[in-house]
């Protein structure tokens, strides 16, 4: 599928991804990143691009005005990270039984966490800017992944477990947040 123009975005890139089941839009600096599953049509990406095009153009906007992380601060957060994160997964894991290969502290800016299929946990060091009650969350939330590799019914009972019945209530909450 070819990458276009748009008068609103500038370029819009469309990346097929064989397990994306609708079509996933997110304004980047440099124009509009678009996501979309096998089967979607120019016709389905124009048609969700114009839907949203008042509400993708104000979370655009709020990409410009948002500020740039310097060389300085992601050495600082990386500092943070090192310190905190494997000490906090390390209680985590052994709080709840979890068992975990490997961990990782990485850049990442497109997502929280990860956790393989050799049960290795990646964490962005971006977590260091969201408060302690959604790290814990967030690896948790991979924690739980070592048990349930899917978001299945049981990984969200298993996370509910975990949360005390507040994993989606958390995961909400995560979501006011930006990883960069």
């Amino acid at each position: 599928m070819p990458n276009y123009s748009d008068p609103d975005f500038g370029n819009i890139i469309i990346t097929v991804n064989p397990r994306a089941r609708r079509v996933i839009m997110r304004p980047v600096v440099d124009g509009l990143r678009v996501t979309v599953p096998p089967y979607a049509t120019s016709g389905d990406i124009k048609g969700a691009i114009d839907k949203f095009r008042p509400q993708l153009i104000n979370k655009r906007n709020e990409v410009l005005n948002r500020h740039q992380t310097t060389d300085e601060e992601i050495r600082e957060l990386r500092k943070q990270a090192k310190t905190f994160l494997p000490r906090r997964v390390a209680e985590l894991a052994y709080m709840f039984g979890f068992e975990y290969k490997d961990l990782k502290i990485q850049s990442s800016k497109t997502r929280w966490g990860s956790c393989s299929g050799t049960n290795s946990i990646n964490l962005s060091l971006y977590l260091m800017r969201v408060p302690e009650h959604l790290i814990d969350y967030v690896i948790l939330h991979e924690l739980c992944h070592t048990v349930h590799h899917d978001h299945s019914e049981a990984f969200w009972h298993l996370m509910d477990e975990v949360t005390n019945g507040q994993a989606k209530a958390l995961r909400h909450e995560l979501r006011k947040y930006n990883t960069a």
